[in-house]
């Protein structure tokens, strides 16, 4: 099935964020849920948010400047932005309306963020100050600056929430940090500059993309370690700043892990258990994130080189449709 999906403004580090059953008013005036992806507009100091079943832009939210990172609370009632290019944080507290009701000031160039498994913890990277800010959901103040390394990115919460993993790409490792005293409790290497992870629903492996390497490294938990890695097919074209691979994501039912490659302009789908690279889903130029429902019949990929966002069907049949956008202006 070939979905559409109208255009939406997509500047640099565009991550997404989807959102099951967020309510809405249908034409009967009962709340119905539907399901929306919130997309950054680095480029644009926007937030678009995307009816992924419709394929229609159903909002865009004037957020600071440069957008990077998006997160949800596990009510889904509030969704967090990092702007990077000012140093606030916006918190849409209603994603019904769509409408920003608190402004906080963080720590510099604040990068992509999460929730702690409660909701009442809000965890921002600083990438600019090398801190991970634990901020207070009940009061929406700074209860905490923890040093992780420098140049942190992106920041995991464990399934169990008993833990939760900070990437350092200035120093080439992945920080864990324990989920009850807050503090930092092991280290482990990458070999390289991390960028995004995704775990399992067990919480001992995490997937990760490294600069440079048009693919994946696999690290056990337990053993705070890369034990394998994932290599995709040689491309003819050269990773220029080191975009290789960027976004990857477990399918819900782990069956399957989607790896964005900004080389071949596609996403992979990979057997995580046999390392097979079951098929490639041509999407829009240099795809940055992906991310998918929570019964992973659809997903949302961001591709930051043509400004557009495409709808992923994972249909029982081997091929996956996509949908290719016209270019559009960020701003």
């Amino acid at each position: 099935m070939r979905r559409t999906l109208a255009p939406v403004a997509i500047g640099a580090f565009a991550a997404v964020g989807l959102l099951a059953s967020s309510p809405t008013f249908g034409r009967s005036g009962r709340s119905e849920p539907r399901e929306v992806a919130y997309v950054t507009n680095f480029g644009g100091d926007t937030v678009s948010v995307l009816d992924v079943s419709d394929r229609k832009v159903i909002g865009q939210i004037k957020t600071g400047k440069q957008p990077h990172g998006v997160a949800f609370s596990p009510d889904g009632k509030i969704v967090a932005v990092s702007n990077e290019g000012d140093s606030t944080l916006l918190s849409v507290v209603n994603a019904a309306n769509m409408t920003v009701e608190r402004t906080l000031s963080v720590a510099r160039s604040p990068n992509q963020l999460s929730f702690s498994k409660n909701g009442t913890l809000l965890f921002i990277p600083s990438n600019a100050e090398h801190v991970l800010e634990v901020v207070s959901t009940r009061d929406w103040t700074i209860q905490k600056r923890i040093p992780v390394g420098r140049n942190p990115h992106v920041v995991l919460v464990s399934p169990d929430g008993s833990s939760f993993y900070v990437t350092s790409e200035g120093e080439n490792k992945i920080v864990v940090i324990d989920g009850a005293t807050l503090t930092p409790r092991a280290e482990i290497p990458t070999f390289g500059w991390p960028r995004i992870p995704t775990i399992t629903k067990d919480g001992k492996t995490i997937f990760l993309t490294i600069r440079w390497l048009n693919g994946l490294i696999k690290i056990d938990t337990e053993k705070l370690k890369a034990v394998d890695w994932i290599e995709l097919p040689r491309s003819s074209r050269f990773a220029v700043d080191g975009a290789a691979s960027h976004g990857v994501t477990l399918a819900p039912d782990e069956r399957s892990l989607y790896l964005t490659s900004q080389l071949a302009d596609n996403v992979s789908v990979i057997d995580p258990a046999t390392k097979e690279i079951r098929s490639g889903i041509a999407v829009g130029s240099n795809p940055n994130w992906v991310e998918f429902s929570a019964d992973g019949k659809l997903g949302v990929v961001s591709n930051t080189g043509s400004n557009t966002a495409s709808v992923v069907d994972t249909s029982p049949a081997k091929s996956l449709a996509f949908s290719r956008l016209a270019r559009v202006r960020s701003g």
